[in-house]
């Protein structure tokens, strides 16, 4: 038969149980503003049951009581990778997103200020020169509108190898950031391994490690493997419920590589376009090798002049075709320029530009900016003559040779009318890119906070049934301690 305090030893487990259970609620209320804390539940169990014989073939067997079985974290993996996997995707498509919004600012088009507006006002100075091609002040707007349209130049190129240089710069921030989250990755592996074949369910830890890939998953998609199952059997874990230590996988060419080994505690690094595994082997980078990811779309922004493979970014195109830009129209300002008589008719010269090779370079030659007179704005030498500078401004619509990256044969305000409109495209594209992928993302994270976040209702709830259990555990505990009294000091004194 049962003990007779056994009455008082199942009413003590549950004390004990539900105690356990309100501290587990109560921290999880501790926490409900702490980022990245998932709740954590006290699963219950029944404690062994006892067989007791009513008489004859008569057996029942009753329960001993309650037990706290494990303190698990309420987590849905599935649902973290799914969030995960939308922002290495949205990180991608809002950092190029951000990027192309720096460039649109600097083109600034269409504008009173931009590159297409000091041309319009270039070609309008020489139709106004030819009008009156012996009027000094006329010159002088020709000059102050050359000026002025190589100063845009200037400023849109030196402003965009600005940006080109920040975003190289943050990309190197990145790769360090990378690095560092591979590392505390390890670092907590290394603890769950301490931890768990203690039979201890490190939740805390489990959290971490799960902030710190999120994180990551900002800046490279990565693969979460756990490596602490093999073929149905745990290697290290003492509870099957344990997450147990984890590899962090990328893709590199179609074929796994590790970049934190969970089993041997090793750990890979980016530099540059480098990549070193766990196992400590090199691999050069291409752009169709690199992860997705905030990193891949930095670089794919500034472009890489070096490494396994050149290739020029967003930034860099830009840069270049406003280079051809340049120098494709000063040359063919100059030559016609050349075939013109200026004031003392004398030819004109073919450096009214100079510096020609590319946007930031370019200016007015110091012969137009010493003398007005060498403006050659006339066919036949005549003072009064203005068909030479009728001729440079129907350059204007002149079908000119480029090489080809925008188009091969236009007029120099079509070119740049295609440079901003293949810019507005992609900026277009990526920008509903990152509009979808951002709602795809807050709507897989609603789904994870539904499940790991804590709600106050909920523990509040769970907080009044504890309470209510605690109690009547406690009563219990009275009402066997008055029937053990009436047992004890009541009976075996008739005849005293």
């Amino acid at each position: 038969m049962g003990s007779t305090f056994m009455g008082l030893e199942t009413a003590r487990r549950s004390l004990s149980t539900h105690q356990w259970a309100l501290q587990a609620t109560g921290n999880n209320v501790a926490n409900a503003s702490n980022p990245g804390y998932s709740r954590q539940r006290l699963t219950l169990g029944m404690t062994e049951q006892l067989s007791v014989n009513f008489g004859g073939t008569k057996v029942g067997q009753f329960g001993t009581g309650v037990r706290g079985e494990t303190l698990a974290r309420i987590r849905d993996l599935m649902i973290d990778q799914q969030y995960r996997d939308e922002s290495v995707k949205n990180a991608f498509y809002a950092t190029k997103e951000a990027a192309f919004g720096r460039m649109e600012d600097i083109i600034n088009e269409p504008s009173e200020t931009g590159l297409a507006k000091s041309l319009d006002l270039f070609w309008s100075s020489l139709q106004d020169l030819s009008v009156n091609p012996e009027d000094t002040g006329a010159r002088s707007v020709v000059r102050q509108r050359a000026m002025t349209l190589a100063e845009t130049f200037n400023y849109m190129s030196s402003s965009l190898t600005k940006v080109q240089d920040d975003l190289k710069a943050e990309a190197n921030v990145v790769v360090k950031k990378i690095n560092d989250l591979l590392t505390k990755i390890s670092d907590v592996n290394r603890q769950i391994g301490d931890a768990e074949p203690l039979g201890a369910l490190p939740n805390e830890l489990y959290d971490e490690r799960d902030r710190y890939m999120d994180e990551l998953s900002q800046y490279v998609d990565y693969k979460r493997v756990p490596v602490d199952y093999l073929n149905g059997e745990t290697r290290g874990n003492s509870q099957r419920v344990a997450e147990g230590r984890i590899d962090i996988r990328v893709v590199i060419g179609g074929t796994e590589v590790k970049l934190v080994d969970g089993i041997a505690g090793t750990v890979g690094k980016f530099e540059g376009l480098t990549m070193t595994d766990a196992g400590g082997t090199s691999t050069a980078l291409t752009q169709a090798d690199m992860p997705n990811g905030k990193w891949k779309a930095l670089v794919e922004m500034y472009g890489e002049a070096s490494g396994p493979e050149s290739y020029d970014g967003a930034f860099t195109m830009m840069l270049k075709d406003l280079d051809e830009m340049a120098s494709v129209f000063a040359t063919a300002f100059n030559t016609a320029h050349g075939n013109n008589l200026d004031a003392d008719g004398l030819p004109g010269t073919t450096n009214f530009f100079v510096d020609t090779t590319s946007a930031a370079t370019i200016r007015v030659g110091d012969g137009i900016m010493t003398n007005l007179d060498k403006i050659a704005a006339s066919k036949d030498g005549n003072i009064g003559d203005g068909s030479g500078a009728l001729a440079l401004a129907n350059l204007k619509a002149l079908p000119l040779s480029f090489a080809g990256s925008v188009t091969t044969s236009t007029s120099i305000g079509k070119y740049y009318q295609n440079v901003i409109g293949n810019m507005a495209v992609a900026a277009d594209q990526n920008g509903r890119l990152a509009a979808s992928t951002s709602a795809l993302m807050a709507s897989s994270d609603q789904r994870r906070q539904s499940v790991s976040a804590v709600s106050l209702d909920e523990e509040m709830t769970m907080m009044i049934q504890y309470q209510h259990a605690y109690n009547a555990a406690a009563r219990n505990i009275t009402a066997v301690d008055e029937m053990l009294d009436k047992i004890i000091n009541g009976m075996g004194v008739v005849g005293r």
